[in-house]
């Protein structure tokens, strides 16, 4: 059996950096380039080819024009075939915001990464490729409100695996170990990594779940410790290296015949990131057993208002918390209390006229 065919539509920064990080393993056999400005697909291909191939990695790197607003979309993405697909499309990425003008919750900007997201949902479906997907906008959210009310992503990336390398490398500097024999078990929602990956000294976190263990010993007092440690960190277009970085993770345990731990957000309709066990057959959640999915469930839940969410219903509906309502508000001059699938396309044209 052949290596499997990836699929990354959305060159953004992101898609682009999980290109160059991809490109330079040996877990793809084909990567297909999709975007609907081909020459641009056909550039980033041939950059990653090049930077690929003088490190000694040669998948074979292809460039297609696909346009998820095209009425051929989901043809090409028959004729593709791809066994995994990786999205991260945004009307607007972060960077382009000058946050010292706009100050607006980041549960603010969803309606730019739902409202192409839910597009990409409807022709994926359509297409019926049964490949595997990886939703990456926002996804504790966004994967959740997708899959609670259809088809959606099967898991994101990123997010709760960014803060277990400094985990890992801050026990294995205090104890002289291995950082690779640290084991951790981390639940958290998105908001989390942006307290403990920063300069600051925080004592107030987003709820979260930690476990860690070297061998047999219990070493999760001093994960806290390090996970409140300062940390400066650059939060700028470098940013999505490690994003990428943490896709390539996901991407060897998800294409692995054996089951290997990982930390994935987004899985299916759960709102937040969890370890898991993953595999070329799936993904399993993977909880300690003195941890209950439903206390995992409800810390990643109460954590959303620190992202400005009050909460998300069962039927995908996204309640803003009062922060984000008085932000829209001065931004729109609109009164906006929630975020539905229905109602994305409408916020986002507000949004990117405001900005």
């Amino acid at each position: 059996m052949g290596k499997p065919t990836l699929l990354i539509v959305s060159m953004g920064e992101l898609g682009t950096s999980f290109l160059e990080a991809v490109a330079r393993t040996e877990i793809f056999e084909t990567i297909v380039v999709g975007s609907r400005d081909l020459t641009k697909a056909q550039q980033r291909a041939n950059n990653a080819l090049i930077g690929a191939g003088l490190e000694g990695y040669f998948p074979q790197i292809t460039a297609e024009h696909l346009d998820v607003a095209g009425p051929d979309f989901a043809t090409k993405l028959r004729a593709i075939s791809p066994d995994y697909i990786f999205s991260a499309p945004s009307l607007l990425p972060w960077w382009k915001v000058d946050d010292r003008k706009v100050q607006l919750p980041f549960a603010g900007y969803m309606a730019l990464h739902l409202s192409l997201m839910a597009i990409f949902r409807d022709k994926i479906e359509a297409a019926g490729t049964d490949a595997f997907w990886i939703g990456a906008s926002f996804p504790d959210v966004i994967n959740a409100v997708l899959n609670r009310t259809g088809f959606g992503p099967d898991c994101g990336i990123g997010n709760v695996q960014e803060p277990i390398a400094k985990i890992q490398s801050g026990i294995g500097k205090t104890l002289r170990c291995n950082p690779q024999d640290v084991r951790v078990h981390l639940v958290a929602q998105h908001a989390f990594e942006y307290f403990v990956l920063g300069d600051a000294t925080n004592t107030d976190l987003p709820p979260y779940l930690i476990k860690a263990m070297v061998g047999e010993r219990d070493v999760t007092d001093l994960a806290d410790q390090v996970l409140r440690t300062p940390f400066p960190f650059p939060y700028d277009l470098s940013f999505n290296r490690v994003t990428a970085s943490a896709g390539v993770n996901a991407m060897r345990a998800l294409t692995s015949p054996t089951k290997t731990p990982v930390h994935l957000p987004g899985v299916g309709p759960l709102i937040g990131g969890y370890p898991v066990m993953a595999s070329s057959a799936g993904v399993e959640i993977n909880l300690p057993p003195e941890w209950s999915m439903e206390h995992a469930i409800a810390t990643n839940e109460a954590s959303l208002k620190w992202d400005g969410i009050d909460a998300v219903e069962p039927d995908g509906t996204v309640h803003y918390s009062q922060k984000t309502r008085e932000a829209l508000h001065q931004l729109l001059g609109q009164r906006i209390e929630t975020l539905s699938i229905a109602t994305a396309d409408i916020q986002a044209k507000a949004l990117l006229s405001a900005l």
